[in-house]
């Protein structure tokens, strides 16, 4: 058997947390490399950045994909999938769904086979991606860390939800969620750590899988936005929600929620960043919402730092990075347990019980009409906003996976 150095391969598809965790790993100089899919330098992110709005919408989003804090030699990345892709579409044999999400992960897990493990002894993977290539890794020795991004129960909540508000129209696939239950049960196994953001995804494991209970270690994330020193200066009853996925992250119960607020609170402005379809946007019960679509970065952080108080009622999350968005700003935030963020009930805000329009109604009143409660609020933000940063976050990571 080969002899391993204790530096770490992360395994990652697409800019999940704007490639946070491999460039804090680089930073506390255990990274031996990144294995990824398409970016901003690779083949056809150059391509599409030479291209420019000509380019299609799907190459475009690669041009955003930017890798920083790692070097170039450790960055080992594939254009493969892009390429079977656009030739099963030309051919009308394009997958879809969780058929798609397989193909991708068995794709990459041969490619990540290929660049091998070179000095690492340590594998560091998303919640049920790249399995075969994890197979092979722990065949030759290598330790398995699992980041559990989303709690493994969602699929239950949401299933349950869909059945209360059929006409928000989510389509529930049962063949999907015995799959996803498959590939969870297997990471499960497979993996040496359980990497979980919050109590909430541990939690969610303890229920799944018990025999998993020992595996757990409970890392909150971090949030990589610069701010450059600014911080909030409120807009007085400006509400903020971000999210794309509506119904998992609670936004009929904002909608329930403003109308009510909106009879007694004519200033009241709730605006929810995010792309959304017409379903929900058109939906009667929303009418009180001020939909602003696909805001860019630039266009996030001045929402942040006028909101009055950011608001997230979601049903289930691993770690809501907009939340600790939130926060960086110094704006309060009003969120359930569910939304995995470690705040501290009404120290940065106020935490509700999921699934209920009036207590939104009433934490949102209370913000918006006791303004020394909110600036007391902004200003425990501000005091946290430490905590958040990378340096912070990488830390806590590495420690965790280098200690046990």
């Amino acid at each position: 058997m080969r002899q391993f150095s204790s530096k770490i391969i992360v395994c990652q598809h697409g800019a999940r947390r704007r490639y946070a965790v491999p460039r804090m790993f680089e930073k506390q100089g255990i990274l031996e490399a990144f294995y990824t899919d398409s970016y901003a330098q690779s083949m056809l992110g150059v391509i599409a950045s030479k291209l420019g709005t000509i380019a299609p919408s799907t190459l475009q989003r690669l041009t955003r994909r930017c890798i920083t804090g790692i070097p170039k030699n450790k960055i080992h990345a594939t254009d493969y999938m892009f390429f079977i892709e656009f030739l099963q579409a030309c051919l009308g044999r394009k997958k879809v769904g969780i058929q798609l999400f397989l193909q991708r992960h068995q794709i990459l897990s041969k490619q990540m086979k290929n660049w091998g493990l070179r000095e690492s002894s340590i594998v560091y993977s998303m919640y049920h991606e790249n399995l075969d290539f994890i197979k092979w890794a722990k065949s030759e020795g290598a330790i398995s860390v699992v980041d559990v991004f989303i709690s493994p129960i969602t699929d239950a909540v949401m299933e349950e939800e869909i059945h209360k508000f059929p006409d928000w129209n989510t389509i529930s696939n049962a063949s999907e969620v015995k799959i996803n239950s498959q590939l969870w049960n297997e990471t499960a196994e497979l993996a040496d750590l359980l990497i979980c953001p919050s109590e909430w995804v541990a939690e969610g494991i303890r229920q799944m899988t018990p025999e998993a209970t020992d595996k757990i270690r409970i890392v909150p994330y971090g949030c990589s936005i610069d701010y450059q020193g600014r911080t909030n200066k409120p807009i007085k009853g400006r509400v903020l929600f971000a999210g794309g996925d509506a119904l998992r992250k609670g936004l009929h119960y904002l909608a329930e929620a403003a109308s009510v607020l909106k009879k007694h609170l004519p200033e009241l402005d709730v605006r929810i960043a995010g792309v959304l379809p017409t379903l929900v946007t058109e939906h009667p019960i929303c009418k009180n919402l001020n939909f602003l679509g696909k805001l860019t970065s630039s266009q996030m952080k001045e929402e942040y730092l006028t909101a009055d108080v950011f608001v997230l009622p979601s049903l289930s999350e691993g770690f809501a990075g907009v939340v600790a968005e939130s926060i960086g700003a110094g704006c309060p935030v009003i969120v359930t347990k569910e939304a995995g963020s470690p705040i501290v009930d009404e120290r940065e805000g106020l935490i509700i019980p999921s699934k209920s329009s009036s207590a939104l109604v009433g934490a949102i009143d209370r913000f918006v009409t006791d303004r020394k409660f909110r600036d007391k609020c902004s200003k425990a933000c501000i005091n946290q906003v430490s905590f958040y940063s990378e340096d912070e976050w990488g830390e806590r990571l590495a420690r965790q996976i280098v200690e046990n």
